[in-house]
């Protein structure tokens, strides 16, 4: 499904003057990226493309925006090992769990109703209201074994 950018740019600026926070160009420009790669990406990929644009973009503005989209549920962060982070949107998308390759990286994306019902299931065994999850597996893809 490709995103209407311009509901997304209207709806994030009545979220950012809602919220009384700053409607610079510049998180303007880290959105329109962001939302125009329908991959996960990391904040030096995203700092790369930004910077092609905009060559006075400083990485900590890139770093920081990635981190109000996340708060802001535009953007959810995964953590893919001890130290890498990839971003996904968030923004118009069906909610889905992960698979992920150890060896290559790659991403498979499930969504699965028999997964969700059993989460619900073990929710309600033990009385326990889930507000957000994600789910991600870790093993090796088809190509890599």
């Amino acid at each position: 499904m490709k995103l209407q950018i311009k509901n997304l740019k209207k709806d994030f600026s009545d979220i950012l003057k809602e919220k009384k926070l700053r409607n610079t160009k510049q998180r303007h420009l880290i959105l329109q990226i962001f939302y125009s790669i329908d991959k996960h990406l990391s904040i030096d990929e995203l700092y790369t493309i930004a910077k092609k644009i905009n060559p006075k973009i400083g990485y900590a503005t890139v770093h920081r925006t990635m981190k109000l989209f996340s708060k802001l549920g535009i953007a959810e962060n995964i953590k893919i090992s001890n130290q890498k982070v990839l971003y996904e949107h968030k923004y118009a998308h069906k909610h889905h769990d992960h698979l992920i390759c150890t060896i290559c990286g790659k991403f498979i994306e499930i969504m699965s109703e028999e997964l969700e019902n059993l989460q619900e299931k073990i929710a309600k065994v033990y009385n326990f209201e889930i507000i957000n999850h994600n789910l991600i597996i870790y093993g090796i893809c088809e190509s890599c074994k």
